[in-house]
C-alpha cells in the first residue's frame, strides 16, 4: 500500500503532469519533481506511468458515478430538477477533483484502448444513459419538448459539459454552482422549446432545397 505521506501530493503532482502535457510526454520524473522527490521514490508506489493514470482518474470517475446512482433513486424530485442537480454535481467533481477530472476527460481515447479501464467504460456508458434517460422521462411527461430523440440530446448536454475541460478553474462554491445554473439554463431553453424550435425551423425557407427545384 502506498504510504500515505506522499501519496496524495504524488496523485495531485501526477494530475497536474498529465493535464499539461499529456499522457504520452508526461514523465515520472516530472511528477516527482513537482513533489520533491526523487524518480525512483515514485516506484514505492506504483510500477508504471500507466498506474499513475489509473489512479488519477478512478477518484473522480467512482465519485460521479456514486454522485449518480443517489441521483437516479430520488423519484420525488421533478426531471428538470434532476437535471439541474445532475448538472450542478459534474461541476462540483470537476471543482473537487480539479485537474484529475479533466484528466479523464482528455485520456478517454487511451482508456478505451486499455483492457485496464474497462471499468471506466461501463461507468462512461452508464452515464450516458442516465442523461438519456432523464430526457425521455422529461419528453414523456411533458416537462420537456425536444427538438431531436433523447440519445442526440443527451449527448449535446454531455458535450456541453465535458467541454468545460477547454475552460474552467474551480472559483469556489458559490461561484461554480452559478456557472452550472447558467449552463443549465442554456440546456433547459432548448429542453423546454427544442420541439416548436424546431417546427419553425421547418417553416423557414432552406436556401439549399429552393436551389435544387430551380
Amino acid at each position: 500500500m502506498p504510504r500515505p505521506s506522499r501519496w496524495p501530493e504524488i496523485l495531485q503532482a501526477a494530475g497536474q503532469e498529465f493535464r499539461e502535457h499529456g499522457y504520452e510526454s508526461a514523465t515520472l520524473e516530472g511528477i516527482a519533481t513537482r513533489v520533491g522527490i526523487l524518480k525512483g521514490s515514485v516506484y514505492n508506489y506504483v510500477d508504471s506511468k500507466e498506474d499513475l493514470l489509473l489512479a488519477v482518474v478512478e477518484q473522480p470517475a467512482r465519485a460521479l458515478l456514486d454522485e449518480l446512482e443517489r441521483l437516479l433513486a430520488d423519484t420525488d424530485s421533478g426531471v428538470a430538477v434532476r437535471l439541474r442537480e445532475l448538472v450542478r454535481m459534474q461541476v462540483r467533481i470537476f471543482s473537487e477533483y480539479y485537474p484529475a477530472a479533466f484528466v479523464y476527460l482528455e485520456h478517454l481515447g487511451r482508456l478505451e484502448q486499455s483492457a485496464r479501464f474497462a471499468e471506466f467504460r461501463r461507468m462512461d456508458a452508464r452515464y450516458m444513459e442516465a442523461v438519456e434517460a432523464l430526457v425521455a422521462e422529461g419528453a414523456a411527461c411533458g416537462e420537456f419538448s425536444l427538438a431531436a430523440e433523447p440519445r442526440i440530446v443527451a449527448r449535446a448536454i454531455v458535450g456541453m459539459i465535458d467541454w468545460m475541460q477547454h475552460w474552467f478553474t474551480p472559483h469556489g462554491e458559490e461561484a461554480d454552482i452559478r456557472l452550472a445554473d447558467q449552463l443549465f439554463a442554456l440546456a433547459l431553453g432548448g429542453l423546454a422549446a427544442g420541439g416548436s424550435m424546431r417546427a419553425m425551423l421547418g417553416a423557414l425557407p432552406d436556401p439549399l432545397v429552393a436551389g435544387s427545384t430551380s
